[in-house]
């Protein structure tokens, strides 16, 4: 396992999850669509590519994401061309001719075992060819979707097209999965950096996925982080003591995989210099970490989307965590009153806060605490001083 920061962990360099991948392969087994509930810099995508890479034997996996889609008709453009790709047409061994037939009145000229040909591209309705496609599809082996990003290109189009076209792409999704000549070939997980639960709440669609159950990629537990931690030094060619693991850990706390791949990074660089890991070489770690703004500018970024008086409130709301580290719900329905946000809005950002890995309850649900310390000292540092 090589020791990386940050790309989609394939192959050796994947670190199983595998209480998680089964509960994936269940709903995929059972024909129920998924909602893999994730924030950024969990691995979801890396769960993801597990599933790409090593399909159970009786199951074809396509993966796409299309978080740069801005409005419906390019979503629906990337995935048909992702399903038409030559390797993917000779993989699932469609019968051309029938796909033919069907989609022929929508101007495809010539269609094959190497792919499909278009006439007019602006006349190609994509979501009609997928759709016809889904239909038409047979193979002995079951078809699993996966489409990374998809909540983030709902929201892109709510931005940047219009609501009435999200509901529109959300109801055409729904459509599909409830098909008849669909169902039970073919299932759908979809992901996401932002909760799509709280998108489709702003735009009042919760229904349009009340079909669909969720797998939640959760912290390392403590033992698994562990051992986790100790194989990465292990391979980075690290001696280091037990005590010293239990401290990153304490020092981390939300054990996910990302945060203990940048703190062993910063331990390596340090070792090649002088051999020796213990408590002020692992504090020294975690500032030169946090110094790499990289690594978590996106944590500030991800709010440039909200409206000014929703950005102003989370910002306001983090910023007094990062220095008192908690902050009482009583307290924050006051910051929300001060910028006239009432009680749907100001329960819709805090959910979004929480999925998207800022903040949690979990301790005591009147309480909001930073996800991690890491987190809480880099905000802290950068953005609210």
């Amino acid at each position: 396992m090589n020791l990386i920061v940050g790309p989609v962990a394939r192959g050796d360099n994947f670190w199983d999850r595998p209480y998680i991948l089964e509960d994936l392969w269940s709903n995929i087994d059972s024909g129920t669509h998924t909602l893999l509930v994730a924030p950024r810099r969990v691995g979801k995508t890396s769960l993801m590519f597990r599933l790409l890479d090593e399909p159970k034997k009786d199951y074809i996996v396509l993966y796409l994401i299309s978080e740069s889609a801005q409005n419906a008709h390019t979503f629906w453009e990337m995935l048909f061309e992702a399903f038409t790709e030559d390797k993917f047409i000779a993989t699932i061994e469609v019968k051309a001719k029938k796909i033919y037939d069907k989609l022929k009145t929508i101007r495809i000229n010539e269609a094959g075992i190497k792919g499909i040909k278009f006439g007019e591209s602006d006349s190609v309705d994509y979501s009609k060819a997928f759709k016809e496609i889904l239909k038409s599809f047979d193979s002995d082996k079951k078809l699993v979707i996966m489409m990374d990003e998809f909540s983030q290109t709902i929201e892109n189009i709510i931005k940047h097209e219009s609501v009435q076209s999200a509901e529109k792409l959300l109801a055409e999704h729904r459509s599909l999965r409830q098909d008849p000549n669909i169902m039970g070939k073919i299932t759908f997980i979809y992901a996401g950096s932002i909760g799509l639960e709280g998108v489709v709440s702003s735009i009042n669609a919760v229904h349009s996925i009340n079909d669909i159950s969720s797998v939640k990629v959760t912290p390392l537990e403590q033992k698994e982080a562990k051992t986790f931690a100790s194989h990465l030094c292990l391979e980075s060619n690290i001696t280091i003591g037990n005590d010293e693991i239990k401290y990153v850990l304490e020092k981390i706390e939300w054990h996910m995989p990302f945060y203990l791949q940048l703190i062993v990074k910063e331990i390596q660089r340090l070792y090649r210099r002088d051999p020796i890991v213990n408590i002020e070489v692992i504090d020294e770690a975690i500032n030169n970490a946090l110094a790499n703004r990289q690594h978590f500018e996106h944590w500030e970024n991800r709010l440039h989307v909200l409206s000014k008086d929703k950005k102003s409130f989370v910002i306001e709301i983090l910023n007094i965590i990062s220095e008192h580290k908690r902050l009482e719900s009583k307290e924050i329905l006051n910051i929300a009153n001060k910028y006239n946000l009432d009680e749907k809005v100001r329960k819709e950002v805090l959910h979004s806060l929480v999925y998207d890995g800022y903040v949690n309850s979990e301790i005591d649900p009147k309480v909001y605490r930073f996800n991690s310390p890491i987190l809480r000292i880099w905000w802290y540092r950068n953005v609210a001083n």
